[in-house]
């Protein structure tokens, strides 16, 4: 984890899949990426994934040019505004920089303007638990590949302090979405599910907005 030295808002999350999450509030300067602790001056060059969290809303000239390797760019619903260096600019251009995030959104709209291939971003459905085994469940959604429902379930051992579990995947459909409404996909879960999934905001505007664009084809 990294704190920003300019706002001690703005944190990065580190994760060894190469994905580095900023978490904060309004806007990112170039200057936000100095951090604390202490690194490198290549640190922001060890991550291939950008994911920007909800509660950002803008992006400002130089900042993107501290991520020179990303090859994908996550935008929460609430940036609606980028703006861009000419470095920023052929950074994603040069790296083809794929552009998630949800329908009907500033991600979207930015992914048309820059002609950038765009993808909608995973959906964290629920966490089930119980005394025995966690599992958080997830529609994810692949660029070259049909979307999945993903479980990454972690299981109490034998011992204080001793974990297993594993992930599974279940292939869905390309166009699952079809006529699906949010009881019709909701049924396919343990009932201790159900209740989050009907509560899911951003996978009630996926299917509402993906059954629109397939009605209009």
């Amino acid at each position: 984890m990294f704190f920003s030295d300019r706002n001690e808002n703005t944190v990065y999350i580190n994760h060894f899949s190469g994905l580095l999450e900023v978490e904060g509030t309004g806007d990112l300067e170039a200057g936000d990426a100095v951090v604390t602790p202490k690194s490198r001056d290549s640190w922001a060059d060890e991550y291939d994934t950008l994911s920007i969290k909800e509660k950002i809303t803008e992006i400002r000239e130089g900042y993107l040019e501290n991520f020179r390797n990303i090859k994908c760019l996550i935008l929460s619903r609430s940036v609606t505004g980028i703006a861009l260096s000419s470095a920023d600019a052929q950074m994603l251009q040069r790296n083809k920089v794929l552009i998630r995030g949800e329908y009907n959104t500033f991600a979207e709209e930015f992914s048309r303007r820059m002609s950038l291939a765009f993808l909608h971003s995973d959906i964290f459905l629920a966490e089930v638990s119980d005394e025995r085994e966690r599992d958080l469940i997830t529609l994810r959604f692949h660029a070259d590949a049909a979307p999945d429902i993903h479980h990454n379930i972690f299981t109490s051992g034998s011992s204080a302090g001793s974990y297993g579990g594993g992930e599974v995947a279940s292939e869905l459909p390309r166009n699952f979405y079809v006529g699906c409404t949010m009881e019709k996909f909701v049924k396919n879960f343990s009932a201790a599910a159900r209740e989050q999934l009907m509560s899911n905001d951003m996978l009630r505007r996926f299917l509402e907005n993906a059954n629109r664009r397939h009605g209009n084809k």
